[in-house]
């Protein structure tokens, strides 16, 4: 998925793999080693494990699809599920998870952000980051945790005393109870936070050489896409009303565009941004699922993928690359995934499919199989 040629198809291939690590990949004619255990496979076609890079799968409460969602039905939705999430014990949410992650993984998904955003205070969105973190490492997915600490949050909240709060307890806490790998705003004025409440948030990160990542202008362009240019956020989700001077700043700091087609279906005018100009500034974004309760609730990456090139009119390639190498990119995974390389773990996805364009192209071509660290799972 990366190089001259990210699509480069090796026909009757094989992968060798040492301690979850791939020494060899390429024709078994170029191997010199033994084989006589190998597993066969049949002719699947094995590409990088794919990667979901937006992925707020810690919540509980109503999943019932919405359509034509303004900013405000998203507050007043989001509030009610943060409740119902809050009043869950940690059991519940475990399940929860281990559930949509299961969904993800058989669309060919081998690693993804787990993201908070569902806590009803800070402090809440903490106990979820935590409990994140646990997940993380009992899930069997490489995962990165991402805290999303400004979210959104309800009208009698003074948000000087929101942002002293988090100043003064929340941002030492994360690093004593080290719950995160990265830190999310929203940056929408009626959906999410403003813009100063987002810059001051993302300041204080910022001090601690904390990633960043951006959730802005879903539903109205309120200049949420400065602020990944200043702060050197890895990635941008939405955009959906981001213009071309917003993007042209994201694309300066290499801030990898995430393109959410689920929530472009559920908003009320919902668009993409785009894509020409995303093309033109480098052609490189993100496609990923919405985990969260304004999804669909398939959590199927392979199923949005296809969708999305064909709305998109995507190449074959960037639609691929933007859920392996450049979804990857995004979550500050590109060393350990989205590529096959030797010497990198070796997480793949297994399709029955002749090569990639029959896989986006024909909707009967499925996961057969994922491997993570070199272990195989084989879907029924």
């Amino acid at each position: 998925m990366s190089g001259d040629d990210p699509l480069a198809l090796t026909r009757d291939a094989v992968v060798v793999v040492e301690d979850g690590m791939v020494s060899y990949a390429g024709p078994a004619a170029g191997y010199g080693g033994d084989l006589s255990g190998a597993h066969d496979l049949r002719g699947a076609l094995a590409l990088p494990g794919f990667v979901a890079c937006h992925n707020a799968v810690l919540w509980a409460g109503d999943a019932a699809g919405v359509t034509g969602q303004t900013a405000e039905d998203y507050r007043a939705r989001h509030l009610v599920v943060a409740r119902d999430t809050s009043a869950a014990d940690d059991d519940a949410l475990l399940a929860l998870m281990h559930q949509r992650v299961g969904r993800l993984a058989r669309s060919g998904v081998t690693a993804c952000e787990l993201k908070s955003g569902f806590g009803t205070s800070p402090a809440e969105e903490l106990r979820l980051a935590t409990l994140l973190r646990r997940f993380g490492a009992e899930c069997g997915m490489r995962t990165r945790v991402t805290l999303s600490i400004g979210h959104a949050y309800g009208a009698d909240i003074d948000p000087d005393e929101l942002l002293a709060h988090i100043e003064h307890e929340i941002v030492p806490q994360t690093y004593t109870l080290g719950c995160a790998d990265a830190v999310e705003v929203f940056c929408d004025d009626g959906a999410g936070l403003d813009l100063d409440q987002c810059s001051t948030i993302l300041e204080l990160y910022y001090k601690k050489k904390t990633p960043s990542r951006v959730a802005c202008d879903r539903f109205d362009d309120c200049a949420g896409a400065t602020l990944p240019a200043s702060f050197y956020s890895r990635a941008a989700l939405f955009l959906n009303r981001t213009d071309d001077m917003g993007l042209a700043g994201i694309s300066r700091v290499a801030c990898i565009p995430i393109l959410v087609p689920e929530a472009v279906a559920t908003d009320d005018g919902g668009r993409f941004p785009d894509i020409a100009f995303l093309r033109e500034s480098g052609g490189r974004f993100a496609i990923s699922t919405e985990a969260g309760p304004d999804g669909n609730g398939e959590m199927d990456l392979l199923g949005v993928l296809r969708a999305t090139r064909k709305t998109l009119g995507l190449t074959v390639g960037e639609a691929l690359q933007a859920v392996t190498v450049h979804a990857a990119q995004a979550l500050g995974l590109d060393d350990q995934a989205g590529t096959l390389v030797i010497g990198k773990p070796c997480d793949l996805a297994l399709f029955d499919a002749a090569d990639p364009d029959d896989l986006l192209s024909n909707p009967s071509t499925c996961c057969i199989g994922v491997v993570r660290s070199g272990t195989l799972t084989e879907f029924s």
